[in-house]
Parts: C-alpha cells; structure tokens; sequence
C-alpha cells in the first residue's frame, strides 16, 4: 500500500472537520483549505530544517501564501523569520499547527500552545517590558529597570542533563532554562550541571518570581 503524501494526509483529516468546505491538492508543494465561512488558508509545503528571514522571503515570493508547512519534526527558526512573518501575517508550523489555524476563524493571529502561554504569560508580567523570540526556542525578556534575561524553553517530561548540553550546543547563550513541561522533573544532574555554568533551570511559576529581581 502506498504512503500517503503530506497534503493527502491533511486532505483526509480535514474532510472529518464540519467547519472545513474544500480540501484542494493545487500541486505537490501547495495546497487550498476553505472554510464554511468562506476564508482560505492557502500552505506552501517545505522540507527545510533551518529558517532564517532570507528563506521566508523566497518562499512567500514564489507563492503567496498564508501558511508555510515544514515536514521536518523540530526544525530551527531564527529570530528574523519571526519577525519577517509577524510583519507579513504569516504563519510557519507543522502538521499539528495547521490543524489548529484550520479549526479558527481566521488564519491570522496564530502561535502554537506553548509559546502562546509563555509569550502571554511573560507579557502580562508587571516587571517585563518586552519579549522577543530569538529563535523556537529562547526569549529574550526586557524588564524595567533590570537587566535583559534570555530563556531558552525545553519541553521535556524529566529535564535531564543531556538536553541541556544539546541546548547550548545548538543555541547560542541563555541565562536560563525553563521546562516548560509542567509534568515531570528537573534531574539532580541537569542541576548540578546548569550551576557550573551559572545558568538558572526554572519550573514556571520560579521564574515569574526570578524575573521581580536583579538576575546576578
């Protein structure tokens, strides 16, 4: 039996949607979902593992676009396409992302269940003046009258220390980390570890507390 291609996939989930008109395959890269209310969501299909603004510009210059679809699990996402999409009204995400877009009214705004609690979460914050997303994974948090604080946000159950080595092997430096996973653990090495480094791994709820103070 032959694998099913992405948009195939998508096309057979989405005709289990009420709210969903129309699935159209338009080619192997582009496909059209319309809603009962008559807006489309147009997705471009990618198989990039590394966006930066440069690539969000060539994607959006050879199809207009309201979401850009990455078949890859977990790929990294700079800062500059962040703000390259805000400013477009654009949305890049996966499989589980382009249900969600599709299950809402309009395609913009959007952001995934995690960085939509932490964005919103440290935004709220009466100490934070700003937070800008470095990556997928760090934040850049400006507070009043204290110094500027960069998270990076491991989704793990138990926190262990070789996540954390991948972490700043892969990123550039952070201040701390928060699991943002409110199940499981931070292990007594991934403690150890952080402190040599006289990096902070926060629980949320500690670093909402952390970020009252001055952070060194």
């Amino acid at each position: 039996m032959a694998r099913k291609s992405p948009f195939e996939w998508i096309k057979e989930k989405l005709s289990e949607d009420k709210h969903i008109e129309s699935v159209e395959v338009v080619n192997e890269n582009l496909l059209h979902i319309n809603r009962d209310n008559e807006t489309l969501i147009r997705v471009a299909k990618t198989n990039l593992d590394r966006f930066f603004y440069k690539d969000i510009k060539e994607i959006l210059q050879e199809n207009d676009v309201d979401f850009i679809l990455h078949t890859s699990k977990e790929p990294f996402v700079d800062g500059s396409a962040y703000e390259f999409l805000e400013s477009k009204r654009k949305v890049l995400g996966g499989f589980g992302d382009l249900m969600r877009v599709a299950s809402q009214e309009r395609n913009w705004p959007y952001y995934p269940p995690n960085v939509k609690f932490i964005k919103r979460g440290l935004e709220q914050h009466t100490k934070v003046t700003n937070v800008r997303r470095l990556d997928n994974k760090r934040y850049e948090i400006s507070r009043i009258g204290l110094e500027t604080v960069v998270i990076i946000a491991l989704d793990d159950y138990d926190l262990g220390i070789e996540s954390i080595r991948n972490a700043a092997e892969e990123f550039d430096a952070f201040d701390a980390v928060l699991k943002s996973n409110p199940n499981g653990k931070i292990t007594t090495s991934a403690i150890e570890h952080v402190d040599s480094r006289n990096i902070k791994v926060l629980k949320w709820g500690e670093l909402l507390g952390k970020l009252n103070l001055k952070w060194k």
